[in-house]
C-alpha cells in the first residue's frame, strides 16, 4: 500500500513541477518532459517541443536561453546566459551529464577589483544535431556546427565546424564524421 501511495505523490509531484516550470516560463505547449527537479533561476527560455530536461539542470542568467526541439538535457548541466548575449541551442541536440555552457567572463582589468568588473559577453550557438558529451564546458562566443560532436570533458572556446569531432582543452578537431 505504501508503494503505491508513494508512486502517486510521486506523479502529483511531476505534475505540479511541470504546471510551475510552464507558468514561469510562459510555454504554450505541454510537449515536453521534466525528469525530476530542475533549478529556473532565469524565466527568460524559450522552450521548443519534446524537450527532455533531466534532474539537477540549472537554467540561470537573465539573458535569453532558447532551446529547439528534441532536445535531452542531461543531469547537473547549467545553462547560464546574461542579458546582452544568450544561448541558442538548435533542435536534436543531445546534452550529457554534468555540462556547462555560458555566454560570459568576469572582467579582468588589472587595477580593479575584479568582483565589481562587468561581465564580458558573447552569444552561444550549438547548432542542429550537435552531440556534446558529458562534462563538456561551452565558453562565450562560441559556435558549435550542425552534426559536430563534442568529447567528453572538452572545452569549446571558439568555432567547431560542422560534422566535426573535436576534443580536449581547448577542443580540437580530431575527424570528421562520415
Amino acid at each position: 500500500m505504501i508503494l503505491l501511495f508513494d508512486k502517486v505523490i510521486q506523479k502529483l509531484i511531476t505534475k505540479y513541477r511541470k504546471l510551475v516550470f510552464k507558468k514561469k516560463i510562459k510555454c504554450d505547449h505541454e510537449n515536453f518532459t521534466l525528469v525530476g527537479n530542475v533549478i529556473l533561476r532565469n524565466t527568460n527560455l524559450k522552450l521548443g517541443r519534446n524537450v527532455i530536461i533531466y534532474p539537477d539542470v540549472m537554467i540561470y542568467g537573465d539573458g535569453p536561453i532558447v532551446i529547439g526541439d528534441n532536445v535531452k538535457i542531461g543531469n547537473g548541466t547549467i545553462i547560464y546566459a546574461s542579458k546582452n548575449g544568450g544561448v541558442t541551442i538548435e533542435n536534436n541536440t543531445m546534452i550529457a551529464a554534468q555540462c556547462y555552457i555560458i555566454d560570459c567572463d568576469h572582467g579582468i582589468k588589472a587595477g580593479e577589483t575584479i568582483y565589481l568588473q562587468e561581465n564580458m559577453v558573447e552569444p552561444v550557438l550549438i547548432e542542429d544535431g550537435v552531440w556534446l558529451a558529458a562534462n563538456v564546458t561551452v565558453l562565450k562566443g562560441s559556435k558549435i556546427g550542425e552534426g559536430a560532436v563534442i568529447g567528453a570533458k572538452s572545452l569549446v572556446k571558439g568555432e567547431i565546424p560542422e560534422n566535426a569531432i573535436a576534443v580536449g582543452i581547448p577542443a580540437k578537431v580530431l575527424k570528421y564524421r562520415s
